[in-house]
C-alpha cells in the first residue's frame, strides 16, 4: 500500500505560538508576530517556492520599520520548532519494514526543508517525495497531488493520505486517496492500523 504523509504536524512538530512565546513571553506579541510572519502570504511564497527567507525578512521590514529586530529575532532560530514527532517517526520504520510504500506531500519552503533534510536520516525512508517549493504549487491546489501521482505511478486507489488540515484531505479525496486526518500521534496509529486491517484488498 502507498501511505502518505504531511510532515508539519504530523512527523515534525509546528507550533509557530509556542515558540512566539519563548521568545518574546507576551501574549499581545505572540498574536501581532504570528500573524506579521507566520499568518502573511510572503510565508505562502516561502512555501511555494517563489521567494527567500532574506527576501522576506527585507520585505517585512519594509513594510513594518518599527518591528524590523523582532521579525529578524523570529526568524533567527525558528527551525527549532521543527521537531520531530517520535511516535510518528517510528511508525515510519515499522511501515516501511512491512513493506508499504511511504511517501511526503507536504508545504515546505527551501531552507528549511534542507535543514530538516540534513538533520533527521530517517527522511531518507521516503520512496519518494513532492515538496511545495520543488513545483512552486501548495496543497491543496490540484497540481501537487497531480505531481506526486504522474512523477512515482502511484494508484490513488490504492493509497492512503495523512494530513492534519482538511481542506488537504478533501482535496486529495477528490483524487481518490483514502484520507485520515492526524488528530494525535497516537490517534493516527490507532487510525492507520485499522485503516490497513480492513484494507485487505490493497
Amino acid at each position: 500500500m502507498n501511505i502518505v504523509f504531511d510532515i508539519g504536524n504530523v512527523l515534525l512538530s509546528f507550533r509557530p505560538r509556542e515558540y512566539l512565546m519563548d521568545l518574546f513571553g507576551d501574549s499581545e506579541m505572540v498574536d501581532l508576530y504570528h500573524k506579521m510572519v507566520f499568518g502573511s502570504s510572503l510565508w505562502l511564497d516561502l512555501d511555494r517556492g517563489v521567494t527567500d527567507e532574506a527576501e522576506v525578512i527585507l520585505r517585512l521590514s519594509a513594510c513594518h520599520p518599527e518591528h524590523t529586530l523582532e521579525i529578524k529575532q523570529v526568524f533567527a532560530n525558528w527551525y527549532s520548532l521543527l521537531r520531530p514527532i517520535e511516535i510518528t517517526v517510528n511508525l515510519l520504520y515499522e511501515l516501511k519494514a512491512k513493506g508499504h510504500r511511504l511517501y511526503a506531500l507536504s508545504n515546505f519552503h527551501r531552507e528549511a526543508f534542507d535543514h530538516v533534510r540534513e538533520q533527521y536520516q530517517w527522511l531518507r525512508l521516503f520512496d519518494g517525495m513532492v515538496i511545495s517549493y520543488e513545483i512552486n504549487s501548495l496543497k491543496p491546489e490540484p497540481k501537487i497531488y497531480q505531481t506526486l501521482i504522474h512523477r512515482y505511478g502511484i494508484n490513488p486507489h490504492q493509497s492512503v493520505f495523512i494530513d492534519d488540515i482538511t481542506m488537504n484531505l478533501t482535496a486529495a479525496e477528490e483524487f481518490g486517496f483514502k484520507t485520515i486526518k492526524c488528530t494525535s500521534p497516537e490517534a493516527l496509529a490507532r487510525d492507520l492500523s485499522q485503516l490497513l486491517a480492513e484494507t485487505t484488498d490493497i
